[in-house]
């Protein structure tokens, strides 16, 4: 029964990731309109990847751009759902020319996804060196250098590892 619901949630988690594959994240585009449009959103993506030569994009290339609430509505996100795939991974392997900036581009993460990210690069420090995900996937690079990718099998082990313990002043 316990592997059947297994399967249930990976297939589930997949979907869902596989929903959002021509989706970007955008933090750090200036928020100042509580009531900013779809269109303006878009806009502000545009020109920015182009500002920063990371690509050029005509609103033929967004599906739909606009904001993700937060807690305190400011300073917030703009979800890009891209018409194509290879617009995003163009986007994506150029984002490292925002370095110097405050601008950050990540790939839409299904909650699941972002949770074993965070317990993968935060929670076994001493043996991870780095961890990103890319195309639906988590993987890490262990202090040998070796990239390893996380099975799905194996989220549960990730998640159950205890989180270290902060230092006290």
């Amino acid at each position: 029964m316990k592997h059947i619901d297994l399967n249930r949630k990976k297939y589930e988690n997949e979907s869902e990731q596989y929903s959002r594959a021509n989706n970007i994240k955008i933090q750090g585009i200036q928020d100042t309109n509580p009531r900013e449009s779809t269109r303006e959103s878009a806009e502000k993506v545009i020109r920015m990847l182009k500002d920063n030569d990371i690509c050029n994009i005509t609103m033929a290339d967004i599906d739909i751009a606009h904001r993700l609430p937060n807690k305190n509505n400011t300073n917030r996100e703009i979800i890009v759902r891209l018409v194509s795939r290879q617009t995003k991974g163009l986007i994506l392997a150029n984002r490292k020319k925002l370095r110097r900036t405050n601008i950050f581009i990540n790939e839409d993460m299904t909650r699941l996804n972002l949770h074993v990210l965070m317990c993968v690069k935060k929670k076994m420090a001493d043996e991870v060196s780095d961890a990103w995900f890319n195309n639906g996937k988590i993987m890490f690079k262990n202090h040998m250098n070796k990239i390893q990718l996380v099975k799905f099998d194996d989220y549960e082990h990730w998640i159950n590892l205890p989180w270290p313990k902060t230092a006290t002043k």
